[in-house]
């Protein structure tokens, strides 16, 4: 089923510092990979919550971005997601 992984940057402030980046691994979305990644990464966006504590946004996003590759191939990889705060 391959593994997905995906990397939020967060700002000081719990805002999205930049867009989500996601990376498919083992997925077979090769033919369509950059609308695959688009999509993922903008349901990895909309799921973002500044509000919620940590577990919850990488929860929140890991099911989003699983659901988006769940449409997309009918698998249902595993998905990592790291959050990375941006200081500065």
């Amino acid at each position: 089923n391959g593994m997905i992984a995906v990397t939020v940057a967060v700002s000081a402030d719990g805002q999205l510092a930049a867009r989500p980046v996601v990376r498919p691994f083992g997925v077979p979305v090769e033919v369509d990979r950059d609308d695959f990644l688009a999509d993922a990464t903008d349901a990895a966006t909309r799921a973002f919550d500044a509000g919620a504590d940590e577990d919850r946004v990488r929860e929140a996003v890991r099911l989003a971005v699983r659901r988006c590759a769940t449409l997309w191939t009918g698998k249902k990889p595993q998905v990592d997601v790291a959050l990375l705060k941006v200081t500065g």
